[in-house]
């Protein structure tokens, strides 16, 4: 498919990436250890997975009801940086270190299989996978690049997104809602909507949470973690359909 990219341009002083004067409060937060650092969240509908990141070796998906209790953790030896939930085959994928992207192919075995290699250049960035499972979204530096999730091949390239500065401020991290993609600013405490065209629509300063690799998006909330650094986390969700 021929990519087709679109250049954004960011107009300081409009008004059109002013915040929304009201900061908004979690919805749902919950405490989550990981033994190394809080990096993603997803939902299957049923219940919220997380992972952490750090050190292969203590990797690990911990998995919750959706009130955020806690139910089981499940050994798995990848140092991930995010988790996504595809509804079109029902399964986990992460995004990890080593630039790889996984399936997980059994929590209860720590099994996993390789879904694609070196798609992508920034092994720290955190991908998602948009709630139809259709594309994969890649943040890097204010570069946005969408995927085919099932074949690999990139689709669209959008430049000028806004997010942190800096890698530990969220400048290669993203989230996909059903109506928007999402970036952040985790030092500001400010996400920045996009529709699905890399529109920009609207800033939102929030209450709770300020690790850059956190944000995620599961069960129609926009989550973003306090990193726990090999003691306990805690999760935030934020209402946004």
């Amino acid at each position: 498919m021929k990519n087709s990219i679109l250049l954004l341009i960011t107009v300081i002083g409009t008004g059109i990436f002013s915040l929304n004067a009201q900061t908004i409060s979690p919805d749902i937060y919950f405490d989550d250890e990981p033994g190394t650092h809080n990096m993603g969240i997803a939902s299957d509908g049923e219940f919220y997975y997380t992972c952490n990141g750090g050190k292969t070796y203590e990797g690990k998906i911990s998995k919750y009801s959706l009130n955020g209790n806690f139910m089981k953790s499940f050994g798995i030896d990848l140092d991930m940086r995010s988790i996504m939930y595809n509804p079109k085959d029902k399964q986990l994928y992460v995004s990890c270190y080593d630039g790889n992207i996984y399936k997980i192919t059994s929590l209860e075995d720590g099994s996993f299989q390789l879904a694609y290699s070196k798609l992508y250049k920034n092994e720290q960035a955190s991908l998602a996978i948009d709630p139809k499972g259709k594309y994969l979204y890649y943040l890097d530096d204010g570069t946005l690049k969408v995927y085919d999730f099932a074949k690999g091949t990139l689709v669209n390239t959008y430049y000028g997104i806004n997010s942190g500065p800096e890698l530990g401020s969220g400048n290669s991290s993203v989230a996909v809602s059903k109506k928007y993609i999402i970036t952040f600013n985790s030092e500001k405490q400010v996400f920045f909507l996009y529709d699905k065209k890399g529109n920009f629509k609207e800033s939102l300063k929030f209450k709770d949470g300020d690790y850059g690799f956190s944000l995620s998006y599961a069960n129609g909330h926009i989550f973003v973690s306090t990193d726990g650094d090999y003691g306990m986390g805690k999760w935030f969700g934020y209402e946004q359909k």
